[in-house]
């Protein structure tokens, strides 16, 4: 093996900034700034604010604000309307159609209107807030504040009886509100929460369902696509941030441990599970370590990362049509002729981003920072431009034909995740310590 195959990005460029200081700096000895991986005795590193980097990568920087101007022009009334009508109220306005739209009788379209009526609702409010926390434009904070009060008058039970996704759609709800508070400094955003979480719960399962089981009566099997099991990472963050201690306890009550328990014990827990809510799930117990200080949770989430590494693409990409597989099978390799459906691509991304960068600052492990570097590179950071009609990239496509298309339906869930991912880039960029700054993702960019 050459030198050249065994030295990574970031190893060489290291190298090269010590060479660098080595003629600069007077009795310079070469000492290593290496910190040992896994040094999980640390702090965690700390994340710098949104506001804090500038890009200056055009690509980087055309996806926020392209994404940014669709969600601004969104009609309010649109974006309320499903809220309105699952509550029977009067719903004035135009519907946006597609997975966003409610129809009672939605069984005949499924996937094509109504598949998931105001479920991305919570992730652009999220979108907007992060926006703000880097641009400071009035006119975000007044729609998300604007929006957060019209959401407040909609919040009732039936919303919650009314669609397939209970779980999905509160958790989306919990991070938009969160982040409202955070970024935009909402200061009715907790009180909201409140009131969306006792009306949620009656309407909720009273723990962790796994993808797949039946725990309402409606027999169609969309409904049992729910992810209860990804709820505790933003119910842990709502309880870190200070929206109280019931977020802690749901947090726990919600927190799938079979699953865990079965990844800390070093069992290949992912095989045929869906993609993109189960590294959202590794993210949760993340966030479980981060809050419990437990163990067990970051072993889990470590070994999760290990099993996903080994089946991922050469890009980084993983979980062909939207299913993680068995370690060591043929099956990502045959994907490449038998699916066009490779990646979930904003979805996927935005989940990976999280997953690694709770990994990176727990362990300073630079794998992970290489694992998001190629995933950004390889898959989101080339998304096709999310439109104001709805339609939005979903699949990255390996297949020997590849191509990129827009998704069959409208406002599908990586509508919601794009528009978050394009905010993140800058908070992955760096990070720090007592002891200075890390740098993670190679863009041009300006930290302040």
């Amino acid at each position: 093996m050459s030198f050249w195959s065994r030295v990574s990005r970031r190893q060489f460029l290291q190298s090269a900034a010590l060479a660098s200081a080595a003629n600069l700096i007077p009795g310079w000895r070469g000492r290593s700034l290496a910190i040992p991986a896994d040094s999980t005795a640390s702090a965690p590193l700390e994340e710098f604010d949104y506001g804090d980097v500038a890009l200056d990568s055009e690509i980087h920087e055309q996806q926020l604000q392209q994404t940014h101007a669709v969600l601004m022009e969104l009609s309010e009334d649109a974006l309320l309307k499903p809220f309105r009508q699952m509550v029977g109220q009067p719903a004035p306005g135009e519907d946006l159609g597609g997975w966003y739209q409610y129809d009672p009788h939605n069984e005949k379209y499924l996937f094509e209107i109504g598949f998931a009526p105001g479920s991305t609702f919570g992730q652009w409010i999220s979108a907007l807030a992060r926006s703000y926390a880097i641009n400071r434009s009035p006119a975000t904070r007044e729609k998300v504040l604007r929006l957060n009060r019209l959401y407040a008058q909609t919040i009732g039970g039936d919303f919650y009886e009314n669609t397939r996704f209970p779980a999905y759609t509160y958790d989306k709800l919990v991070c938009g509100l969160i982040d409202a508070h955070k970024y935009v400094r909402d200061p009715d955003a907790f009180a909201i929460l409140d009131k969306t979480t006792d009306t949620a719960l009656p309407h909720l399962p009273k723990k962790a369902i796994e993808h797949g089981q039946h725990w309402r009566s409606n027999p169609d099997v969309s409904y049992t696509w729910d992810e209860s099991y990804t709820m505790p990472e933003n119910l842990f963050l709502a309880y870190q941030r200070g929206a109280g201690e019931r977020y802690r306890t749901l947090g726990v009550q919600y927190l799938s441990e079979p699953f865990y328990d079965r990844l800390t014990a070093g069992q290949n827990d992912l095989a045929g599970r869906h993609a993109y809510s189960h590294v959202n799930c590794l993210c949760s117990a993340m966030q479980a370590y981060l809050t419990l200080a437990s163990e067990k949770y970051l072993q889990a989430a470590k070994n999760g990362f290990d099993i996903l590494a080994v089946q991922s693409y050469a890009t980084g990409g993983w979980g062909p049509d939207e299913e993680l597989r068995v370690t060591g099978s043929a099956d990502v390799f045959d994907s490449l002729t038998k699916t066009h459906s490779s990646f979930e691509t904003p979805c996927g991304a935005y989940a990976h981003f999280k997953l690694t960068r709770y990994l990176l600052r727990v362990t300073r492990d630079p794998r992970y920072g290489d694992s998001m570097e190629r995933v950004m590179y390889n898959t989101v950071l080339g998304s096709l431009p999310l439109q104001p009609d709805g339609r939005a990239f979903y699949y990255s496509d390996y297949n020997f034909q590849g191509r990129k298309v827009y998704h069959g339906d409208r406002w599908p869930c990586c509508s919601g995740t794009l528009p978050q991912v394009a905010a993140d880039y800058r908070i992955c960029a760096y990070f720090r310590d007592a002891r200075g700054v890390y740098v993670n993702l190679y863009i041009p960019s300006r930290l302040h």
